[in-house]
């Protein structure tokens, strides 16, 4: 039950949680901002709102929402599924019909995939 329950809070929430968590990594990182604010300027200015027509030309901020994205996905655990096949994966024995669940949180923090993982840097996109 209370998976289901994240699945349904993570449908509803997940922009709100995400902006949240951007700006907050933002303010931990003041060039990231000032780069940002920078290109919003640059492309929207100061007399608009940002609209979808101005996401192709955002490519710093659409960057950050990744990056937030990586660091703090809105469920760490995706979706279960059903292996259609058996495999082996680093050696671990996945039978036809296992249920398999894809840790986001883990492969985002993985050091073997992100340098550094932990630091916020929305460059490496």
């Amino acid at each position: 039950m209370a998976f289901t329950q994240d699945l349904i809070a993570g449908g509803t929430e997940s922009s709100a949680v995400t902006m949240e968590w951007a700006m907050s990594e933002l303010m931990r990182r003041p060039a990231a901002f000032d780069a940002a604010t920078e290109e919003l300027d640059r492309v929207v200015g100061r007399d608009r709102w940002v609209t979808e027509k101005d996401m192709p030309n955002l490519p710093y901020i659409e960057a950050i929402v990744k990056e937030s994205m990586r660091m703090h996905p809105i469920v760490p655990l995706l979706i279960p599924r059903m292996a259609r096949e058996g495999a082996t994966i680093d050696g671990y024995d996945i039978p036809k019909g296992a249920r398999v669940l894809i840790n986001v949180w883990a492969i985002g923090r993985d050091p073997e995939l992100w340098d550094p993982p932990e630091e916020f840097m929305p460059e490496r996109f």
